[in-house]
């Protein structure tokens, strides 16, 4: 530890709780009822493939950071789809025809979501979770992630649906 560091600890700028957690607040804005996963991953390839290795200086910095951003959407996909085949399992193994018929739509809404953008409000509610999951799984903000706006997000798909 830099004794600048224990510095700011001492002075409270830095607490156990910013340890154990990311600081700051995040609010997310409603790109993700827009755009599928499968879309951003198009909009990075299609960014990595134009920087400018020649007159951008910062042009492997970028093209690292855009390569992380790849692995998460790829990663946040595969998640949904783990839980998609697993309600498919358990629907499968299920005798009771209404909880069935729940799992089956699970796993539909789970296949569409997060990688094509939510067609309706389920569909809106489980992107935001799928993506809340992955902010929190990554930074442990469980506390400081907050969906911002989140009535006027889904909003849309709640009127749609009525």
């Amino acid at each position: 530890m830099t004794p600048e560091w224990k510095d700011c600890y001492t002075a409270g700028i830095f607490t156990e709780f910013m340890e154990q957690r990311a600081p700051g607040h995040t609010v997310a804005d409603d790109k993700i009822y827009h755009k599928g996963f499968s879309d951003f991953i198009q909009d990075i390839e299609k960014n990595i493939q134009n920087l400018d290795y020649l007159n951008d200086p910062e042009a492997y910095d970028k093209q690292e950071e855009l390569k992380a951003m790849f692995i998460c959407a790829k990663t946040i996909i595969r998640f949904a789809n783990r839980y998609a085949k697993k309600a498919l399992e358990m629907a499968d193994a299920e005798k009771n025809s209404q909880i069935k018929k729940e799992l089956f739509k699970i796993a539909e809404v789970c296949s569409h979501v997060p990688a094509h953008p939510p067609r309706n409000f389920w569909e809106a509610l489980q992107m935001y979770w799928f993506v809340h999951l992955g902010v929190i799984s990554e930074l442990n903000t469980w506390d400081s992630f907050n969906p911002g706006r989140l009535d006027q997000h889904l909003y849309p798909f709640y009127k749609k649906g009525l």
